[in-house]
């Protein structure tokens, strides 16, 4: 926020930086600056960075991030439990609506003020070329695989190796035959070109995805408090709470217009492949003791992670 930002001089408006970590081909940013310029008549403006430098995302005064990388989160982190979400659209109003159901949820959160909240879009497994399409279980055998930590045992159970690598080296991983697979967002897998060459095999399972990601906009404690009441009041009418607010279903439909272009480009450049039912069905049982002690694990933090699941998979059938 620039000097003074929070005491409007007439005829001038509020200046703030948001900052876009990683860029993933979607426009809900944009959409959501727009949006409160609209709202607040201009009172509000924005500047736009983006990128990995630590000085950058430290000199915003919101940012755009994937809250799903550690431990941090736990409650958030059971969102990214497999084969439970079919879509974006789907995805950010259950996440939404569990924020405001949940004040467990919002605690967790709360060392940054969220201004959106949302789920990115479908997630599919991406195969090299030198290590050829992954149809059955068997293909995954020992296959150096691109995970997160929340679903690192569920690759192992599925016969894969996880490996942690950095979101911008997994095209050079995998076309220089240092990685095998990566489980990745299809919007970002099309960003990257993979079906271009480094990773022609896109499989997807059915119709839930491998796993989701959350995606939120966060404001920094420092900046909203010395915003005017008003401007509070507006941008969080605009979200995150509730599965009918403007940021939930704007993101969902943002990101999943932009799934049709990244499958498209898959189906032309590469081969998009969908486990058959029985073969997933064969997935779903060597996963689900993993499902159960991740929801286990988060309970034994005292926290009501049955309960959020189980309200998880109700929202799901309810918006579906």
């Amino acid at each position: 926020m620039n000097s003074g930002a929070g005491k409007e001089s007439r005829g001038k408006s509020i200046e703030l930086v948001l900052h876009n970590i990683h860029d993933h081909g979607v426009e809900i940013m944009d959409m959501w600056m727009k949006e409160v310029e609209t709202r607040t008549r201009g009172r509000v403006r924005f500047t736009k960075t983006s990128g990995e430098d630590r000085g950058a995302i430290k000199a915003a005064d919101l940012v755009r991030d994937v809250p799903a990388m550690g431990d941090r989160y736990p409650l958030l982190n059971l969102v990214q439990i497999p084969f439970i979400i079919p879509s974006s659209t789907v995805g950010s109003r259950v996440i939404a609506q569990l924020y405001a159901e949940f004040s467990e949820l919002r605690d967790e959160l709360s060392d940054v003020k969220v201004v959106g909240l949302g789920i990115g879009a479908f997630m599919a497994i991406f195969s090299s070329k030198t290590r050829g399409p992954i149809r059955i279980l068997e293909d995954f055998k020992d296959a150096r695989t691109r995970s997160l930590p929340l679903i690192d045992g569920v690759l192992e159970a599925l016969g894969a190796r996880p490996a942690h690598v950095g979101y911008l080296e997994m095209g050079h991983l995998l076309e220089t035959g240092k990685l095998d697979a990566a489980v990745l967002g299809i919007l970002p897998a099309h960003m990257f070109k993979l079906a271009d060459g480094a990773a022609p095999y896109c499989t997807v399972a059915g119709k839930t995805s491998i796993t989701m990601h959350p995606m939120r906009i966060y404001m920094k404690w420092d900046t909203w408090n010395k915003l005017p009441p008003d401007i509070r009041k507006i941008i969080e009418e605009i979200g995150p709470a509730g599965s009918d607010c403007w940021f939930a279903v704007q993101i969902g439909a943002d990101a999943d217009k932009h799934l049709h272009e990244a499958l498209d480009y898959i189906k032309q450049k590469g081969e998009l492949i969908e486990v058959a039912p029985e073969e997933l069905e064969r997935w779903r049982r060597l996963i689900q003791p993993n499902r159960d002690s991740a929801v286990s694990a988060v309970e034994a933090r005292g926290l009501p992670a049955r309960k959020f699941f189980n309200r998880m998979l109700e929202l799901v059938a309810e918006y579906s």
